[in-house]
């Protein structure tokens, strides 16, 4: 059974914004010569993370309403800046627009 993620996107005003940011951070890894892996990160790996997997998407929460998801393609672990361990949930680079819902 597929199911989804709900994250809040801390920063960002609408779903253009989100895009600009996560283009700047493609075109930034691409610069420094490392790997283009779009993601995000969290301190909990997801439990479960076949069914995430199996179609699941995050969705994301832009001034206090879902407006827009991302396909998850894998889950990673990581570490933050300042050395953390976290996990990085990997996201197709595809926005898709949903109907707003509070």
């Amino acid at each position: 059974m597929t199911i989804h993620l709900v994250k809040l996107c801390v920063g960002a005003i609408s779903i253009e914004d989100l895009a600009e940011w996560q283009a700047g951070r493609i075109a930034e890894a691409r610069k420094n010569a490392t790997k283009t892996k779009l993601f995000h990160t969290t301190f909990q790996t997801p439990k479960r993370h076949e069914e995430l997997l199996d179609g699941g998407s995050l969705y994301w929460v832009i001034k206090g309403k879902i407006q827009v998801r991302q396909r998850l393609i894998g889950l990673e672990q990581g570490k933050k800046e300042d050395g953390s361990q976290c996990c990085l949930l990997l996201l197709d680079p595809e926005l898709v627009p949903v109907r707003p819902v509070p």
